[in-house]
């Protein structure tokens, strides 16, 4: 259901009040429905959904248990070697792209190197005339480099702490 205000609401500058100071210096607004829309309720947690237990036979036959290899797929056993291989191909795989990063960034810190040279790199047409632009330009080579190498050593410190991939085969 709608509602209606019961009182004048004002706006004086960025604030809005029923109960303005001063009232000369302030406008009233047009009165309005007002409309209240309920949110919708979160979903319960599947962690808080009680799960099903499975019945356990009461027969003491012990050729009634299972074999192993007639177990469901989602299993524990089945379940926990699945996990780790699809953990080692994604470590593979973000070793891959941290050795592809740290090749760029060597390519780059060389590139930088080499146009920096030495702290005198060579002038541009435009910095003939203004001395300041290329010391603010030499400024920023040698910023880029730095930064270039911080890059190469937190890469490097990455690539440590990733285990180098063996080949791991099972009977």
């Amino acid at each position: 259901m709608a509602a209606q205000a019961q009182q004048a609401v004002y706006r004086c500058g960025q604030e809005y009040t029923n109960a303005p100071r001063e009232p000369g210096l302030c406008e009233p607004l047009a009165q309005q429905a007002i409309t209240v829309i309920n949110g919708t309720r979160p979903a319960p947690s599947p962690a808080a959904a009680p799960t099903a237990v499975p019945a356990r036979s009461t027969k003491s036959d012990p050729g009634s248990a299972e074999p192993a290899s007639a177990r469901p797929p989602g299993t524990p056993a089945a379940a926990a070697r699945t996990p780790d291989v699809q953990q080692s191909e994604r470590d593979a795989q973000a070793r891959t792209i941290l050795t592809q990063e740290l090749d760029k960034a060597r390519a780059q810190r060389v590139q930088l190197v080499q146009s920096y040279n030495l702290g005198e790199p060579e002038k541009w047409a435009t910095e003939t005339r203004n001395h300041q632009k290329y010391l603010d330009r030499v400024a920023e080579m040698k910023a880029a480099i730095e930064r270039t190498e911080r890059d190469i050593d937190s890469l490097q410190r990455e690539l440590t702490r990733r285990p180098v991939q063996t080949s791991r085969r099972t009977p």
